[in-house]
């Protein structure tokens, strides 16, 4: 699995009582380009913006899906303010790795999702692992 900068995120990920923490990974059907067109096709203009964050969510009172839809939140870095290519920001970050991001929500019907995301895995461990350095997992 690729390593991320988790502690970015620390802050912004939690539920009213935040029962279980951990990772999520997902697919896109046209690798990260699904995801780009996923904020076009719900009015952000993906030309002027660099994605590099994405979460779900879904605050329902009785249960996921309660409402049909679910909540999208993007992370985009303006290109006239950092630049115009993957390769010129990548270069900026190495020199200067605190950047501003632009979040934008909007929310998605659940039976659209998978026209976006083929695949989701995520995975969650209680407070009980918090002192666990090493975990073997034994499958039966």
């Amino acid at each position: 699995m690729k390593t991320f900068n988790e502690h970015l995120l620390e802050d912004l990920v939690s539920t009213k009582y935040g029962d279980m923490s951990g990772l999520i990974q997902i697919d896109g059907h046209d690798n990260i380009l699904s995801l780009y067109k996923l904020c076009d096709d719900h009015g952000i203009d993906t030309d002027h913006y660099f994605l590099i964050g994405f979460g779900i969510s879904d605050f329902s009172l009785r249960g996921l899906g309660e409402n049909g839809i679910a909540f999208c939140h993007v992370f985009l870095l303006e290109k006239s303010k950092y630049a115009n290519t993957y390769d010129e920001i990548q270069k900026i970050f190495i020199d200067n790795p605190s950047v501003s991001v632009i979040k934008k929500s909007f929310t998605v019907k659940y039976t659209d999702l998978g026209k976006y995301i083929k695949r989701l895995n995520t995975f969650m461990l209680t407070s009980l692992a918090d002192n666990i350095e090493k975990l073997e997992v034994i499958e039966e």
